[in-house]
């Protein structure tokens, strides 16, 4: 019982990275039933000799409740040495008296010791941890940071760029051209709004934005909207990459088949982690059974199946049409 004990209160200790307290308390429990028991089995003078097996896991009994039982350790350790007294106590008329004082002595000094010791250590531990924790924070609170200080110029740099060409395009602009043209930055400056960025390296989102800001459906259509909610942050760079260009495709192909005064693009996160876009245009649309679809099939679905995705079209005659783009499938 003591040896089976011992390997599933270890193996439960390794996998779980910790030792509860009433772990500890079946310990101490058991090992006192033992102590009892089996020194009280032995002939008296045998008792609280080293020939008494006993000895050895209540050491190792006593060093696990000096650790592990926390502000129950004195107590833990002090039953598991009563015990043993108590089971031992016939030697005291023998010859090996001595001994059960040895291994009486042993014990405490032991439980002391390990108690001592795996205080400092476990002390060492939660103050090292701490300070990691402290230290990630503050590089995450330091990187944040400074991302945003970086994406406030990117927005300012936009926003600046339009007023700049409205203010020396003032006398040749017309009314309608300077409301597109803040239009598209209003949209821009909201779209970045929800954008997240991973530093160095463009997040979706934030490719997605640039990306529609300087398409040229701006010039060619009376309206383009998108809407880019809270995506995922671990996309590689290479979905990155062919998310962002089977968009720019897409929206190609409403400037230059769909006939169209309107285009939205939306990206939301999908099941499972996943990307879900989409461009719904108001053009004629077509119908896919009739019409060769070269540009889909080339442009924009095999690059999302060189990075497991998915292209996706659905149009009718004059009902306009949306082509979807899932990553992965």
């Amino acid at each position: 019982m003591a040896l089976l004990f011992s390997a599933a209160l270890f193996t439960r200790a390794i996998r779980h990275d910790e030792l509860p307290g009433r772990w500890v308390a079946a310990d101490v429990v058991l090992a006192a039933a033992y102590a009892l028991v089996v020194s009280r089995s032995y002939p008296p003078v045998e008792a609280a000799s080293i020939s008494n097996w006993v000895i050895p896991p209540l050491c190792g009994v006593t060093v696990t409740a000096a650790i592990y039982a926390g502000r129950y350790r004195v107590a833990a350790v002090a039953v598991v040495i009563v015990a043993w007294v108590a089971g031992a106590w016939p030697a005291v008329g023998t010859d090996s008296k001595l001994e059960l004082l040895t291994n009486t002595t042993m014990m405490t000094l032991f439980a002391c010791v390990a108690g001592l010791t795996g205080k400092l250590l476990l002390g060492a531990a939660r103050s090292a941890d701490s300070a990691t924790g402290r230290a990630v924070v503050a590089e995450h609170a330091a990187a944040r940071a400074k991302e945003g200080e970086r994406q406030k110029g990117l927005m300012h740099d936009h926003a600046l760029q339009t007023l700049l060409a409205i203010a020396q395009g003032a006398r040749t602009m017309s009314t309608d051209q300077v409301e597109r043209l803040s239009r598209k930055d209003l949209q821009f400056l909201r779209t970045m709004t929800y954008v997240e960025s991973g530093g160095p390296l463009l997040q979706l989102g934030e490719s997605l934005a640039l990306m529609i800001r300087g398409h040229t459906a701006h010039v060619v259509l009376d309206r383009v909207e998108s809407t880019i909610a809270a995506l995922p942050t671990d996309i590689p760079a290479e979905v990155v990459d062919a998310l962002t260009s089977a968009t720019c495709e897409a929206l190609n192909n409403v400037v230059a088949h769909a006939r169209a005064n309107w285009v939205r693009v939306t990206a939301s996160k999908a099941a499972g982690g996943g990307v879900r876009i989409t461009v719904v245009d108001r053009g004629v649309g077509f119908d896919p059974e009739t019409v060769l679809r070269r540009g889909l099939d080339r442009s924009i679905a095999t690059r999302l199946a060189d990075v497991a995705g998915r292209a996706a079209i659905r149009s009718t005659p004059g009902n306009g049409t949306t082509v979807e783009l899932k990553w992965p499938r």
